[in-house]
């Protein structure tokens, strides 16, 4: 305890007196002064414990924690139920990374008083440290109903909800606290994060330009805006925004990945995607020569950084695997520095084969969505004798089919946080067979395929293209779908499965409607385009083009994308080629906006034909066309993701609907928009030849007995191992 000065002769300033300046100098940040004056009313009245408390706030503040730990116990053994002191030791506890204490004094501190807010949001921060989220997520809830102005509990409790995957919940917090603190930097950031989540891409770039005025130098503002810039078609705007990130923080991977990767989601022409695909490939290249750059930050921010993938190469429509291989071979120099025990390799169990193989199921997509819907048979299916079955959910969006995959787990985990977090709980699991839906649709799914966290590891199409990973043992896919060159496009050993590869239930048609409850034309021909718009290739619109030209009554009906720019852009260029052909424009382009699934059936059953993409075929799609009756024209591409519904239409017997050439695909379309009788003819083929490709369960029989060979008797990674027919 201090004495520098002392009490002047005949002073009349009481202990308590003495407090009360203390506390009004510690306010004002004047620490030497505030302990001067605290001493004083300590020697005064040595029994007060709330001057010891404050003493020891002093002394915290100070740097001198040991001292300030002294003295919060000094006030505690004046006053054992002094909650106040409990809460301070709990902080000193938190910091020295003592979490187990520090959450003990909290709660002591809370059974005292439990009505004290920031004993309840101190809590909350130490179960979030502990990985315990549920608790701290009442913590932090309890800290807001008792203090509703409690800025920092709120953005706790965004935080917290974001960890859960509860954004709507999260956005709420979030947009509390900027009402109470409208200059809140970390409640701007949560917020634009949580919307971009959301796909709220417009409204997350002003929150975030928001918190840039806050923030000019925030490199994960940046980062986040030039995200949101880059999805609404923004491409300069975001380049120039990756750019700033990159010139504030040399090393900072994430800057230099959008910097030198960033992709359009919709092309002007083939020009423009020509360039694009020329400046990835030289940014790639770059990119691997910085590699022991980005090794000079630590593990954490390294594996941050690679929160990234190259999800729209693959709509390019050429050959990714030199490509795709390059960036895999980044990112796993990246992780054998930054997370060197994920990469390891680990060996099949001996006793295995005694007992159900473990398999897991990894992705971000267990929802109701194209990869929810086909590949969830291969949860919900599975020989439950023969397998024990993992789920592990690290994406945000929760509904009815996440429920089913749930029901269908022996072990459903959603696992939401950083990639080492997730890659150590799914190892720990000691997997047999670890197998991802789909991967380069999930920034986090392409890191953790990257690790070796199961002895055998397989990708499937739910993104169809090689992921280039050489932990990756395995590419799962359709025999019905693939080229006869196959293996050439894969890093992977492609393992065929029987027809579609999955057993998909043929979905239950909604009653009918009428054109008009879509503001649909009645008398015209309507050609179906349901594609996302990023997915279909300027190579495309000199085929629609000519199908209008071919039939003056035609209309091409397309949907929205999820982001207005998207759509602006890809109409842009319709309304160019439209504009060089000098074709009169009578309505023949319809934008439905984005439905539900139950209406999106519905004017599928209202349309006349479905047009097929060229180089990235439907998947998802022409089923739901296919089990509406709908005929579907297709051209096979060179690669599986350009054949899906050739593999379909060939699986039904419906070869005439497969067009050879540019030339025969217009035909094939032109004929069914014109002649009725054929129309109706192909009609009922398709009626009656459905079964062939709805509930077929070869596939996962197939699958099942792979697994259980492969693990017994082949080596991985085997040039020698055959490809299933």
């Amino acid at each position: 305890m201090q004495n520098n000065k002392a009490v002047p002769i005949g002073t009349s300033i009481t202990p308590e007196g003495f407090y009360k300046l203390g506390l009004q100098a510690f306010s004002s940040k004047n620490f030497e002064q505030a302990s001067n004056y605290l001493d004083r009313a300590i020697q005064a009245d040595i029994t007060q414990p709330h001057y010891w408390l404050a003493f020891g706030l002093v002394s915290q503040a100070q740097g001198n924690v040991d001292e300030a730990a002294e003295y919060f116990c000094k006030a505690l053994e004046l006053n054992p139920n002094f909650a106040q002191a409990y809460n301070q030791l709990g902080t000193l506890d938190q910091i020295n990374g003592h979490l187990d204490e520090a959450a003990a004094n909290f709660r002591l501190a809370l059974k005292f008083l439990p009505d004290f807010p920031q004993a309840w949001n101190n809590l909350g921060s130490v179960l979030n440290l502990q990985g315990i989220v549920d608790e701290a997520t009442v913590a932090f809830s309890e800290a807001v109903k008792l203090k509703p102005d409690y800025v920092l509990a709120y953005n706790n409790l965004g935080s917290a909800y974001q960890s859960q995957a509860r954004i709507e919940e999260a956005e709420r917090c979030y947009r509390k606290s900027i009402e109470l603190q409208p200059n809140n930097i970390y409640a701007h950031f949560g917020l634009g994060h949580a919307l971009l989540v959301q796909w709220e891409m417009e409204e997350a770039e002003k929150i975030l330009r928001r918190a840039l005025l806050l923030d000019p130098g925030n490199i994960q503002v940046l980062n986040n805006l030039a995200y949101s810039l880059k999805e609404q078609s923004k491409h300069a705007e975001a380049a120039a925004v990756y750019q700033h990130a990159l010139s504030l923080n040399p090393n900072g991977l994430k800057g230099f990945l959008g910097a030198h990767l960033m992709l359009p989601t919709i092309y002007a022409n083939a020009t423009e995607l020509f360039t694009a695909r020329k400046r990835y490939t030289e940014g790639l290249k770059a990119l691997r020569n910085n590699t022991e750059k980005f090794l000079e930050v630590g593990s954490k921010e390294l594996l941050s950084g690679l929160g990234w993938t190259n999800f729209y190469l693959a709509y390019q429509g050429q050959d990714d695997k030199s490509l795709q291989v390059e960036y895999a071979n980044f990112v796993a120099d990246i992780l054998r520095i930054a997370a060197p025990e994920l990469m390891q390799p680990i060996k099949q169990e001996p006793t295995a084969s005694q007992r159900r193989l473990r398999i897991g199921f990894l992705s971000s997509f267990m929802r109701d969505c194209t990869v929810g819907s086909y590949f969830k048979s291969w949860v919900t299916s599975l020989d439950r004798g023969l397998f024990e079955i993992y789920c592990y959910y690290i994406g945000h969006i929760q509904d009815h089919i996440t429920q089913e995959f749930t029901d269908a787990s022996d072990y459903y985990k959603h696992l939401v946080g950083d990639v080492d977090y997730i890659g150590r709980q799914v190892k720990k699991d000691q997997l047999d067979i670890l197998i991802y839906p789909e991967i380069g649709m999930d920034p986090w799914a392409l890191v953790l395929a990257a690790m070796r966290l199961a002895p055998m590891q397989c990708a499937a199409w739910g993104h169809p293209v090689t992921t280039g990973h050489a932990n990756i043992d395995y590419f799962l896919s359709s025999a019905l779908m693939e080229p006869e060159n196959a293996q050439a496009h894969y890093s992977e050993q492609l393992i065929l499965l029987e027809g579609i590869g999955t057993c998909y239930l043929k979905p239950t048609l909604p009653s009918p409607a009428k054109r008009s409850d879509f503001s649909l034309p009645e008398e015209r021909v309507l050609y179906l385009c349901p594609q996302s718009l990023y997915k279909i290739h300027p190579d495309n619109d000199k085929l629609m083009l000519e199908i209008l030209a071919r039939n003056k009554n035609a209309v091409l009906v397309f949907f929205q994308a999820t982001d207005i720019s998207m759509t602006r852009a890809f109409m842009k260029r319709l309304e160019i080629i439209l504009d060089e052909s000098r074709m009169e424009k009578s309505g023949q382009i319809k934008i439905l906006p984005r439905m539900d699934h139950e209406n999106y059936l519905r004017v599928n059953m209202l349309c006349d034909v479905m047009l097929d993409t060229l180089h990235w075929s439907g998947g998802n799609t022409t089923l739901d066309a296919l089990a509406c009756g709908l005929p579907v024209v297709t051209k096979p591409g060179e690669f599986m993701r350009g054949r899906q519904s050739y593999g379909m239409l060939k699986c039904m017997g419906l070869n005439e609907l497969i067009a050879h050439d540019h030339k025969d695909y217009i035909e094939i379309a032109t004929r069914l928009g014109t002649d009725r009788a054929w129309h109706q003819q192909v009609v009922q083929h398709i009626t009656t030849s459905s079964d062939a490709i709805f509930s077929a369960e070869a596939p996962l029989r197939q699958m099942e007995q792979f697994f259980a060979t492969a693990l017994n008797t082949q080596p991985l990674n085997s040039a020698s191992n055959n490809i299933c027919n």
